[in-house]
């Protein structure tokens, strides 16, 4: 009775396992078909994504056709610089270019090209890049509607190259401006343009990082790095976040690079816009100097223990810096209580002020922390160097006014007037004539030198052929060189 009653035990536990088992597999596929499922969701959710992004933003993308008229002379016209050398040169010449030459002939040539842009008032104003439309004679402006525009330029800024562009039309699409601050690394960039003439491409990829800068484009760096598709032809066409906002205008590529873009944030366009479209130019704060990023042998001169921070190079006359004792050597660490870690974000704090703005700065001097309080005053057009270009490249040595903080660097002592000389180019007239860094000029050719001024008018007088004297002190020791070509 036993063994029977084991053995329908025995069935019952393999028959429930069984069970078990079926129910199991069952569950299990459908749990998988359903993973499946949910993961093609997504992947459609996200395509439809793009589709929509683009739909949004791609009325308001424009493309530009620019023409620009260039002289060429005739010489130019036959490639005089392509035969040059060759075995080619004497018989290219019997063609009669150089007798058009003689007789000063030019041709003009119409240049065509183009680029992209976004509407981002239904005024009909246009952001684009400043290199898209400088110097051109005609922008034609198509919508992608089909609508064609003559443009005309309302504002322009080189230093972050972007220009504002008007065309009079009614209903016009206005593409959302974004936040860039609020960028990841990593997050989903769109970019829509006309690379090499295509209009209205969309091309898709990921914010590959922030404040890219060191690029040498003469503007200010402040890139946003991306992997989506930027040729040229995309320049001035919008960089788009997932929502269909305008993060940035692409501007871009590294050329030997495959796949690296970059895009003028948008909050730098932002804080200028009003500017371009009322004034046509940036009216923008500046404190009046001139700034380097710190390396690990000025930290160790300067007496700082930590890189972060922006050296103070030069400071202009008249300006707010200099009125509110700021002095070359300090070092700047914080603008407004929020720390700079080098010239690019120093200039981005600037940048968010207004003229005529009092900021606090918290600077280092000769190791000591300090505040200084300075008021913006407008930036000029040109930057002045106080004659510095003319007179110093002449000699090949950089010379500042002697102050307390360059006599406290140099430990120059006994000595209140002169210019000190803070850098000596290599192979120069300069570094011929045995000039150092931290010398005290107080004379030249024979005339006392108390300023900057001075320097300039004795260095302009001087001639070389006829021999240029100094009167130098260094190192508490007072001397004359000489030198003569």
């Amino acid at each position: 009775m036993r063994k029977k009653l084991a053995k329908k035990m025995v069935w019952g536990t393999l028959f429930l396992a069984f069970l078990f088992g079926l129910f199991f597999c069952i569950s299990h596929d459908r749990a998988d078909s359903s993973s499946k499922s949910d993961k093609l969701t997504t992947v459609k959710s996200l395509g439809q994504a793009f589709v929509d992004v683009a739909k949004k933003v791609q009325p308001a993308v424009v493309n530009i056709t620019t023409e620009k008229t260039i002289t060429m002379r005739p010489w130019d016209r036959y490639g005089e610089d392509f035969f040059r050398g060759s075995p080619f040169e004497d018989f290219f010449r019997g063609f009669g270019a150089p007798r058009e030459r003689e007789r000063g002939r030019e041709y003009r040539h119409k240049q065509r090209s183009g680029g992209s842009g976004v509407i981002v008032d239904k005024e009909g104003y246009i952001l684009t890049n400043n290199h898209v439309i400088e110097g051109v004679d005609n922008l034609k402006i198509r919508l992608n509607d089909g609508r064609e525009f003559t443009a005309t330029v309302k504002g322009q800024d080189t230093r972050t190259d972007l220009a504002v562009l008007h065309i009079k039309a009614k209903d016009l699409p206005v593409a959302a401006l974004g936040d860039s601050e609020k960028l990841e690394v990593g997050e989903w960039a769109i970019a829509i343009g006309s690379p090499f003439g295509l209009e209205h491409t969309v091309t898709v990829g990921v914010i590959s990082a922030k404040g890219r800068s060191g690029l040498g484009t003469g503007t200010y760096e402040d890139f946003i790095q991306t992997d989506a598709s930027i040729n040229p032809g995309n320049s001035g066409g919008p960089l788009i976040n997932i929502e269909g906002e305008v993060v940035g205008i692409n501007a871009m590529i590294i050329q030997p690079g495959t796949g690296i873009g970059f895009a003028i944030p948008i909050n730098t366009a932002k804080q200028i816009l009003n500017d371009l479209i009322q004034h046509g130019k940036v009216v923008r704060p500046w404190l009046g100097i001139s700034a380097q990023d710190l390396t690990p042998e000025m930290m160790e001169h300067f007496k700082v223990k930590e890189k972060d921070g922006v050296l103070v190079g030069q400071v202009h006359s008249g300006t707010g810096a200099e009125k509110a004792g700021l002095a070359s050597g300090d070092i700047i660490k914080s603008v407004d209580d929020k720390s700079v870690k080098n010239v690019n974000e120093l200039v981005k704090e600037i940048q968010k002020k207004k003229v005529g703005q009092k900021i606090k700065l918290n600077v280092i001097r000769d190791g000591k922390p300090m505040t200084i309080e300075v008021t913006t005053t407008a930036m000029p057009e040109k930057v002045e160097t106080a004659k510095e270009t003319e007179e110093e490249e002449k000699l090949g040595a950089k010379v500042q006014e002697l102050t307390p903080q360059l006599a406290t660097r140099y430990r120059i002592a006994g000595i209140k007037q002169g210019v000190v000389v803070i850098g000596v180019e290599e192979g120069s007239i300069a570094d011929d004539m045995g000039l150092q860094e931290g010398d005290v000029i107080l004379e030249i050719n024979r005339k006392k030198i108390e300023n900057l001024k001075d320097f300039d008018k004795a260095i302009k007088e001087a001639s070389l052929e006829k021999g240029i004297l100094f009167h130098l002190h260094r190192k508490g020791s007072s001397f004359y060189i000489s030198y003569k070509k």
